[in-house]
């Protein structure tokens, strides 16, 4: 029975007010929608769907190996305080990457509303084998009403350059390198530089020649491209007299610092470049006195302290800490006692150790020192100065290696007359020991010695106008010549440098 005064399940009623007649259909008990379930009166509606979220993604184009790694990142605050950008510079945090290793679509995570325009952005946090590089283009993640496909990562290999500094010729010669088997070929014509070029360092696009004849800095740009070298403004820069060695500083305050030892005026030059340009500014003070003859001068900047070798009579190294503008700061106990006409400088064993080679005519040595972390101060290690045969400059392999019981170490490489001759250096000790199979044939008069990413090694020989090229084996330090060694150069060649330049 229907109860009165209540319209039944799909009673329809007729309301007429005035000439106006409305039509209602009750929908009411169990089965009514809009209803509430136990006989509730409420009549609430069911509640909304979630909003769309979106997911983010592109393409990756160029990649020719594995390694690369994509992520969602943001700037955030630093942790227990501090924010982004502030004096410690920006904070950033990283979702789980994703590995990609073929070109073509892929996809990050999800969970972006729609009209999303946040801080949130897409990053390469890990590059592919080398030689490869990549970058992100669109990385600022942007949301509308669809996935955003727009993020592009494109990659291709980087452009390698070497330069040799031929002194007799006052010119460089330029190569292009082989990635994959660091065999060096010939590009273009050699290039004019100052008066008996003999020391270069390079920084990124950069390249600086130190001129001893000239007594100044000749500074280049290099074409990512081609490789072509042009005068940066203002080249040359005046230095002191016969600038013998230079080296690279990054200063806490961020940027780069060139510093140039000058043998003929006992002292340092310290220069800031500039990032754009390349030209170089003195700082203050310009100059900071040495010992006599500087030939050799090496930076560590994550340990803060740069040392220079002394040839020419007081037979020792200086040592400075470097302030936070790049100043450089005598260590206390500075200079330190070294071997006979300390000429070349190296680090060991991630700057726990610094080795010097002396090819003084009666006893020729290497001499090795541990530096205190904290005071810049140089220690003798056990048995040195190590009575080893040396005829110019040294280089140093320090990826550290272990082969068995063996305790870790990295490799040593000197010149002598003709040859390379290669010792294993311990890293706790700092001990030297003799590698099988050396001396290896390099060329006349090997004068400079050169490693480039731990596995290619380069000989600039000076009596026979050329660089030898070898392979380096980590595992014992063994060299391999290249295929078509050794490669043509100027008269004289003195160094080498080598040069990783961006594709993009």
């Amino acid at each position: 029975m229907i109860p009165i005064g209540t319209p039944p399940q799909g009673i329809i009623m007729l309301h007429s007010i005035g000439s106006v007649t409305f039509l209602a259909l009750f929908m009411v008990g169990c089965g009514g929608g809009g209803g509430t379930s136990g006989g509730g009166t409420g009549g609430a509606s069911s509640p909304p769907p979630p909003p769309a979220t979106y997911t983010v993604g592109g393409t990756v184009s160029g990649l020719a190996g594995s390694g690369l790694a994509l992520a969602i990142c943001r700037q955030t605050p630093w942790p227990g305080g501090g924010y982004p950008g502030g004096p410690r510079g920006p904070h950033y945090v990283c979702d789980s990457p994703l590995q990609v290793s073929a070109n073509g679509a892929f996809t990050l995570g999800g969970g972006y509303p729609a009209m999303y325009s946040g801080p949130d952005f897409v990053e390469a946090t890990q590059q592919p084998a080398w030689p490869q590089q990549c970058v992100v283009g669109n990385a600022t993640i942007n949301i509308q009403n669809a996935n955003d496909t727009s993020i592009t990562v494109s990659c291709a290999d980087y452009n390698e350059y070497s330069y040799v500094t031929n002194a007799a010729d006052n010119t460089l010669s330029a190569y292009t390198v082989d990635v994959t088997t660091g065999t060096l070929a010939v590009l273009g014509t050699p290039i004019a530089t100052g008066t008996s070029p003999s020391a270069i360092v390079q920084v990124g696009r950069f390249v600086f020649v130190a001129n001893e004849g000239s007594n100044d800095i000749s500074a280049f740009a290099v074409d990512s491209t081609t490789g072509a070298l042009t005068a940066v403004p203002g080249s040359p820069f005046a230095a002191g007299t016969d600038p013998k060695a230079m080296a690279l500083a990054t200063p806490v305050d961020g940027g780069y610092n060139l510093y140039v030892a000058n043998a003929g005026s006992d002292a340092v030059s310290a220069y800031t470049i500039d990032a754009n340009t390349g030209a170089l500014t003195p700082m203050s003070p310009a100059t900071i006195a040495t010992g006599k003859g500087p030939a050799s001068i090496v930076i560590d900047s994550n340990l803060g302290y740069a040392f220079v070798a002394n040839k020419g009579g007081s037979n020792d190294i200086s040592a400075f800490s470097i302030g936070g503008t790049g100043v450089l700061i005598p260590v206390p106990g500075s200079p330190f006692p070294a071997g006979g006409n300390p000429l070349s400088l190296e680090f060991g064993a991630g700057g726990k150790f610094l080795y010097t080679a002396n090819p003084d005519a009666t006893n020729p040595s290497i001499s090795g020192f541990s530096i205190d972390p904290t005071t810049g101060a140089l220690s003798p290690v056990s048995g040195s100065p190590f009575r080893l045969p040396v005829s110019h400059y040294m280089a140093i392999e320090q990826t550290g290696i272990q082969t068995g019981s063996n305790p870790i170490s990295g490799y040593l490489y000197v010149t002598t007359d003709a040859s390379i001759v290669g010792y294993a250096f311990d890293w706790t000790t700092g001990a030297l020991t003799a590698l099988p199979g050396f001396p290896v044939a390099a060329g006349a008069n090997a004068y400079s010695v050169s490693i480039e990413g731990n596995q290619f090694l380069y000989v600039a020989n000076e009596g026979s106008a050329n660089i030898s090229g070898f392979t380096l084996d980590l595992s014992t330090g063994a060299l391999t010549p290249m295929a078509g060694s050794p490669f043509p150069a100027g008269n004289h060649p003195e160094f080498l440098a080598r040069l990783f330049l961006s594709p993009f």
